[in-house]
């Protein structure tokens, strides 16, 4: 008698981890990133703060209006020591003192929500921007 019941646990526990498999899939990184994330952001956190990614691999820093900073960038799955192929990396490089910057980007414009987020890989802060039309 236990033993049938141990046997229709072990199948019951099969089959949770079978379903589980098939419906955990690795997050997949967005496809179209680097053309979504061309345009106007402006931060969530200060309004005062935009980016301006241009199609060239250059990205302009305002604040204020007032142009603060200029940057070339790049998009890979690899930024630094870090590297994932499910996952986009922003890679800064300030075009005056070149130094550089890794961002993990979670989405720009994903499903046209038009925002861009972001996760600064030197201290895990997030940003978020909102896209200008």
């Amino acid at each position: 008698m236990y033993r049938i019941v141990i046997m229709k646990y072990i199948k019951l526990i099969l089959l949770f981890s079978l379903i589980l498999t098939i419906e955990c899939k690795a997050q997949q990184a967005q496809v179209n990133i680097d053309t979504e994330i061309i345009g106007t952001w402006v931060s969530e956190d200060d309004p005062k703060i935009k980016l301006v990614f241009n199609s060239d691999g250059q990205c302009l820093e305002y604040y204020d209006s007032v142009l603060s900073d200029t940057f070339s960038y790049s998009i890979s799955n690899q930024c630094e020591e870090e590297l994932d192929v499910n996952t986009w990396f922003l890679k800064m490089i300030d075009s005056e003192d070149l130094d550089e910057y890794c961002y993990e980007l979670y989405g720009a414009n994903y499903d046209n929500n038009n925002t861009l987020s972001m996760r600064f890989m030197g201290n895990g802060k997030i940003y978020v921007y909102n896209k200008v039309n």
